[in-house]
């Protein structure tokens, strides 16, 4: 065999935190394997004096609020690059910066919530959701789908006024439209009831305006994603090229009715956006963009 022919290792990294069926580091984990890279994972405790890190590429954290946190031993031991991803802004910001205390990141990765970077002391990028295309998919023409919005998600005291457009929409289109509101559904089961829908609705908290999974998702299964504004959006999407951006109740409902009575453009649009997250935005290529981070960090 040729020298030039000889294989290379399989890279490897270690991620720390506590996984569930569907939080953002499931859907990078599965990403890494996808693209090539073995993954090691530790959930609970993670003592760095125990563990050969000479052959990761790098150590990575997500934050994951429904498991105990990672605790780390012997942080100082690290020599290789150490990330750490965080999903939440101010709801979650000093459980973040103590977090951002133990893992000691030298980058610190952010979804949303760009405005609170200078809170942490580690270097920021800018590392939004993405959509797995192996889950979330679909080839259903928007004229063939039989529910006209969708929505699914949490309630809470902070969505109130979610809870109330959802409500008026339920009320001003009861016998016109079809509409799934509230549907506890997850993974393929969510997947399928967008790719059921027309629309699928998206309404961020009443004090904080968070970019979040559910446009990725929306959009990977050629739905129509309908949303109020947030910050960072801007930085990935245009309204009207990729999604439809209302800004009071009465702009939501004259958008539903104008979209809905002319599906040809609502296909574009989705259509559009469906293609242009497949080719940009997927875990695959987020988690593309981790091992360059930690390649030049290494470098």
């Amino acid at each position: 065999m040729d020298a030039n022919e000889i294989a290379k290792p399989q890279p490897a990294i270690l991620m720390c935190y506590g996984k569930t069926p569907y939080t953002p580091g499931r859907y990078l984990e599965d990403a890494f394997r996808r693209i090539g890279v073995r993954v090691v994972r530790m959930e609970e405790t993670v003592d760095f004096a125990a563990i050969n890190l000479s052959s990761y590429l790098g150590v990575l954290f997500v934050e994951s609020p429904s498991r105990p946190k990672v605790l780390v031993k012997n942080i100082h031991l690290v020599t290789i690059p150490k990330l750490f991803w965080i999903h939440h802004g101010e709801n979650r910001l000093n459980a973040n910066i103590e977090m951002c205390g133990w893992y000691k990141p030298d980058l610190l990765l952010m979804a949303h919530s760009l405005h609170l970077a200078h809170q942490f002391p580690a270097p920021v990028r800018f590392f939004p959701f993405g959509v797995d295309p192996h889950i979330f998919h679909s080839a259903t023409p928007l004229v063939e789908r039989p529910f006209d919005i969708s929505f699914v998600g949490g309630q809470s005291a902070l969505y109130r006024t979610r809870e109330a457009r959802m409500k008026y929409m339920e009320t001003e289109l009861k016998g016109k439209r079809t509409v799934s509101f509230n549907k506890k559904v997850f993974l393929h089961d969510l997947s399928s009831l967008y790719g059921k829908s027309k629309i699928v609705f998206n309404h961020t908290a009443d004090s904080i305006k968070a970019f979040n999974m559910r446009i990725f998702e929306g959009m990977g299964c050629g739905a129509l994603v309908f949303t109020d504004y947030a910050p960072e959006q801007e930085m990935l999407f245009q309204d009207r090229t990729h999604f439809v951006l209302y800004q009071s109740r009465n702009d939501l409902m004259n958008k539903i009715d104008y979209y809905l009575n002319n599906l040809q453009e609502a296909q574009l649009i989705a259509g559009k956006a469906q293609s242009y997250v497949r080719q940009f935005h997927t875990y695959d290529h987020r988690a593309e963009q981790i091992i360059n981070w930690m390649e030049k960090l290494r470098a």
